[in-house]
């Protein structure tokens, strides 16, 4: 029994390291560009995964009292960082005095094409909300998509709305509501064939402006034969499925790395506080998150809760949607809707804007 034992730890003990050195890599893969690797952003999606298989090769090595238990200690500490960005636990705050709450959502097209259309949900959601800025992505309409943004905005409550189409001649695009004046807006396009695009709106909120941008990341633009895949229909060819995956999510990371950059350079030359909300369509820990969200704070990391998924289609769910901003807010509260049509959750944060100059004067 001994010697039986003896093997166990002699076999596992690899095993342990080696899932410590994945989970590690795993946290580092923000830091590779694509175009070196997109192999290796594939392995940020593990990284939930992988943690959790350090967590119970700790308690094995715990339970078996061998100090070897201080090897997956040790990676676990290392990446509780990473960690953070996908359980959080926070106390409740108490709500500001000058607040702003922003809300972003994956319209799917108000299920056009999909679940049926849901576009009266919405407006009855954007009623009873409260929101004070709401960012989405998706719109679209048959006919007239410009009235159904004004309906939107009218039983919102909302002062103003900025929209912008994919093309000029698509009824498709993003649109900005907000309850504050809308100085000005601008979009930012994304570089080759893409369905997907991001835009600007400054607001003015007392005396203090602040630019709102709404970002929709590249889609992996999955096919119905993907669809049938993933829910092992039609006798699908496990093979030529997870082939076709797996080209396409690669194409979708290199084309990703790209458009965050060019939000990156956006960003800097903006010289208001920023609010950055969206659908970036990957992880935390990957490429396009840290480039986009460097030097801003992430919602759900200093007011979420639990354990937070956005996607909620028929792929393995993921945090992907999220609310940035920078240093000079605060945030007070997160929260994300379930129940709601689509593939993706309602988000939302109430931001705390006591530092900022104009403050005292809403």
């Amino acid at each position: 029994m001994k010697s039986l034992l003896r093997i166990l730890r002699l076999i596992t003990f690899p095993l342990t390291l080696l899932s410590g050195l994945l989970l590690t890599l795993s946290a580092l893969v923000p830091f590779i560009h694509p175009s070196y690797s997109t192999w290796l952003q594939l392995l940020g999606l593990a990284f939930p995964i992988l943690f959790l298989i350090n967590v119970l090769w700790l308690f094995f090595w715990w339970f078996q009292l061998k100090f070897k238990l201080i090897v997956p200690l040790c990676f676990l500490i290392f990446n509780l960082i990473g960690a953070s960005k996908y359980v959080q636990y926070t106390r409740d705050r108490k709500p500001p005095a000058q607040s702003m709450k922003v809300s972003t959502y994956n319209c799917m097209l108000f299920g056009a094409y999909q679940n049926g259309w849901f576009f009266d949900t919405i407006v009855s959601t954007l009623r009873n909300h409260g929101d004070d800025v709401v960012c989405l992505q998706e719109v679209y309409a048959k006919k007239d998509l410009e009235n159904h943004i004004r309906s939107l905005r009218k039983n919102g409550g909302f002062k103003m709305y900025s929209l912008y189409r994919l093309t000029p001649d698509r009824p498709y695009g993003m649109a900005i509501l907000s309850k504050y004046r809308i100085l000005k807006s601008g979009r930012i396009d994304f570089p080759g064939n893409t369905g997907n695009m991001a835009m600007w709106a400054d607001v003015e909120r007392g005396t203090d402006t602040l630019r709102i941008y709404n970002v929709h990341l590249q889609s992996i633009r999955f096919r119905k034969s993907d669809y049938d895949f993933v829910s092992q229909k039609n006798g699908t060819d496990y093979k030529k499925g997870s082939r076709n995956l797996l080209l396409r999510m690669r194409e979708a990371y290199e084309k990703r790395a790209a458009q965050a950059e060019r939000v990156a350079a956006h960003l800097k030359q903006c010289p208001y506080p920023v609010v950055l909300t969206g659908d970036f369509n990957d992880v935390p820990l990957s490429y396009a998150y840290r480039t986009v969200s460097k030097d801003l704070l992430d919602a759900f990391t200093e007011a979420g809760n639990g354990i937070e998924r956005t996607y909620k289609g028929p792929f393995p769910s993921f945090r992907i949607d999220y609310i940035l901003f920078s240093k000079n807010l605060g945030c007070t509260a997160y929260n994300s809707t379930l129940n709601i049509p689509g593939d993706h959750k309602f988000i939302s944060a109430t931001l705390d804007l006591g530092k900022l100059p104009g403050s005292a004067k809403p």
